[in-house]
């Protein structure tokens, strides 16, 4: 009997160490590998991307089967790589270095304080060997598909230069600076390296125009009082397709959405820029323009069609038309959303990601006109950023427990070209989430994921946490975008430290159709989204093994604005929270240098949507971040709600970061953030 009990002791304490072991740190579940920044060579025969492993953020290639680091960055200095683009020979990268926060005043983040501030910078990086070359400062590199001709934008200008040499002795000839009013904000280069489409934003307008490398001229597309972007280049080089959209009405505020004249696309004369309007949408459903992930929204095909995307049936599907005009034809039916799209080497399709038949993940398909869509890949994990080669697709993949690679799809079989980096990450020790669903009280279908720890505990503390944006996603694994890798990441980090977390994908987030994300009366227009946050707590208090006495919430951004919510409307179900970055009062978000945007009526129900209306019901105690050079919500919205709850002697514990920006652009910055709000929610809520 003394044995027996012993044993049962011993068992106990071996569970016990067991989970506690699995444990990790914060520092540890935010190690994993990051990819993006994927982009093949005009001939689909090179690959480059970034990755991200902690501090050091690098380009990597694959040229001929070979997988090699371009780079060598190693400082967690917040600069990322940005539009890697191969040389016409696939002989060096050209890429842009830089903070991922813009303000429109080319003025690059600082997170580090230096006294000489980081600048935008473009580089050259021979593939074999010597250090990267500096061509100059600036951003949006562009390099010709037939020559090494490297385009960019400084301030207001467009600079062009030739490379000049091979290897380590790559370096910028003679630059030029062809002259012209507005902000570029976007270069294309046609096919045959002659000339370049460019997007020059002139404020309440904008228009594309044309640079002849060959005579140095400028000619622009059917001026008009719109806005015009996205060119995409036929493949002989002689025409240019572009979106045009309606120009802003004087007046118009977000707090209104006036009917407007549909969105079009139109083809214009490369040389003399005469264009002509050859297809339309059609007033309602899809009237306004919905773009893809990514820079392209329009691909030429090798049939002289014109791929495009449209929620014309209330989802956005891809469709194509002639480049001469007529009806489109819809290349992806369903009721499903087309995210990333990219067109075959040869222009013969598309391939793309989509959550069809799988609403809650990514996967690859390819459509071309006359054929039905093909399934690419399937499975638990996620795949995003498609990427045409020469023979099939490459893509990122991952998983909830395996990180970000990159892998190649061809005819015969797939294959992993990104070097898996040694980190830290715990990837046997954090839990698969589960995908649910639950009503809202208006009967809204509500997705989300659900992490259930694996600790063998009977009690835990209940955590909701909803994302940012709010047109976004959190996927049951890691993310497309950094920040929300992260975030999951950090969910993760709670479902072993005491918590049921609850991941919402609440109304007006994207891939469930045009109604779930134009939802009636969401944010400033009403908080309509508030139901859903109020239902995950009660789908979280029916779990088994959660205490409802002890729900708490978190989020950035629109996370931040939903967590403030729960907590002024609700103190008696969410018992602590913490906030980074979010907005507290809608009704003075919009206002611009002191002048009050909007009416009366809609300032007023815009203040009720807000988590400052209801200040007398807060008492919960909060964890208040945010960087004081946040570009996405002005910092006074941090400093107006925390002031009032101090007034109000609500316990707030703060974080502010000087010169970080909306998300924490250093690695140390992003731990220390996430590391001191979970000791807050784990000392508030974990017993």
């Amino acid at each position: 009997m003394k044995f027996a009990r012993l044993f049962c002791l011993l068992l106990i304490l071996a569970l016990a160490g067991a989970a506690q072991a699995s444990a990790f740190t914060m520092d540890e579940v935010l190690s994993a590998p990051y990819v993006s920044e994927l982009t093949a060579s005009p001939d689909g025969r090179a690959l480059v991307w970034a990755q991200h492993v902690r501090a050091a953020r690098n380009l990597w290639v694959n040229v001929g089967g070979k997988t090699t680091q371009l780079t060598n960055y190693t400082q967690d200095d917040g600069q990322e790589l940005y539009n890697p683009q191969f040389l016409a020979d696939n002989s060096a990268v050209v890429y842009e270095r830089g903070a991922s926060e813009d303000n429109g005043a080319d003025d690059n983040p600082n997170p580090l304080s230096l006294i000489v501030a980081p600048q935008r910078t473009i580089y050259v990086a021979g593939l074999h060997g010597g250090d990267p070359v500096l061509i100059g400062d600036g951003q949006y590199p562009a390099v010709s598909p037939r020559g090494n001709v490297v385009a960019w934008v400084k301030g207001n200008a467009l600079l062009l230069t030739t490379l000049q040499g091979t290897g380590t002795t790559l370096k910028a000839g003679t630059i030029s600076t062809p002259a012209d009013r507005g902000q570029i904000t976007g270069i294309v280069w046609s096919p045959d390296g002659t000339r370049l489409a460019l997007v020059n934003n002139r404020g309440d307008h904008s228009f594309v125009e044309f640079y002849s490398l060959n005579d140095k001229s400028l000619t622009y597309a059917s001026p008009d009082f719109t806005n015009d972007g996205f060119p995409a280049w036929s493949r002989d080089s002689k025409r240019v397709a572009f979106i045009r959209t309606p120009g802003q009405r004087e007046g118009e505020t977000p707090y209104s959405w006036p009917s407007r004249e549909p969105w079009s696309i139109w083809v214009a004369d490369a040389q003399t820029g005469s264009a002509r309007k050859v297809w339309q949408a059609r007033r309602g459903m899809g009237n306004v323009f919905y773009p893809v992930d990514g820079p392209a929204q329009l691909w030429w095909l090798a049939n002289d069609r014109i791929a495009f995307p449209w929620e014309g049936n209330g989802w956005r599907n891809l469709y194509s038309i002639s480049a001469n005009g007529g009806s489109a034809t819809n290349l992806t039916p369903g009721y499903f959303e087309t995210e990333m799209a990219s067109a075959k080497i040869d222009g013969t399709g598309l391939y793309y990601a989509t959550n069809e038949n799988d609403i809650d993940r990514r996967h690859i398909w390819e459509a071309a006109d006359g054929n039905a869509p093909q399934q690419v890949t399937t499975g638990p994990h996620n795949q995003w950023f498609p990427t045409a080669m020469a023979n099939g697709v490459a893509y990122a993949d991952a998983g909830y427990k395996d990180p970000s690679v990159v892998m190649t799809r061809g005819a015969a079989a797939s294959a992993t070209l990104s070097d898996p980096a040694a980190t830290t990450f715990p990837a046997s020790d954090v839990v698969e989430p589960s995908l649910v669903t639950f009503r809202a009280p208006d009967g809204l279908l509500i997705h989300g994921e659900l992490f259930m720890p694996n600790d063998g505990k009977t009690t835990h503390a209940g955590l909701i946490f909803t994302h940012g944006g709010s047109q976004r996603q959190m996927l049951a694994g890691f993310h497309y975008m950094e920040a929300y890798t992260n975030l999951y990441e950090s969910n993760q980090y709670y479902a072993t430290h005491g918590f049921v977390v609850l991941s919402i994908n609440y109304r007006s987030g994207i891939m469930y159709g045009h109604d779930f994300r134009e939802a009636k009366n969401y944010g400033w227009r009403g908080g309509s989204e508030y139901q859903d946050l109020v239902a995950g707590a009660h789908f979280l208090m029916h779990q088994p093994t959660v205490d409802k006495n002890h729900i708490g919430l978190y989020g950035l951004s629109y996370g931040g604005y939903m967590t403030a919510m729960g907590l002024a409307r609700n103190s008696d179900i969410f018992k602590a929270g913490a906030d980074f970055a979010g907005v507290h009062n809608w009704a003075t978000i919009f206002d611009q240098n002191g002048i009050q945007v909007g009416s009366a009526t809609e300032r007023r129900i815009a203040f009720l949507a807000s988590p400052e209306a209801t200040l007398d019901k807060w008492y919960s105690p909060v964890f208040l971040a945010q960087g004081d050079d946040d570009r996405n919500v002005p910092f006074s919205q941090g400093v107006d709600l925390a002031t009032r709850l101090r007034d109000r002697g609500v316990e707030v514990q703060t974080m502010v970061l000087p010169n970080e920006t909306h998300e924490p652009l250093t690695f140390s910055d992003t731990v220390h953030l996430f590391d001191a709000a979970a000791a807050f929610l784990i000392s508030h809520l974990v017993r």
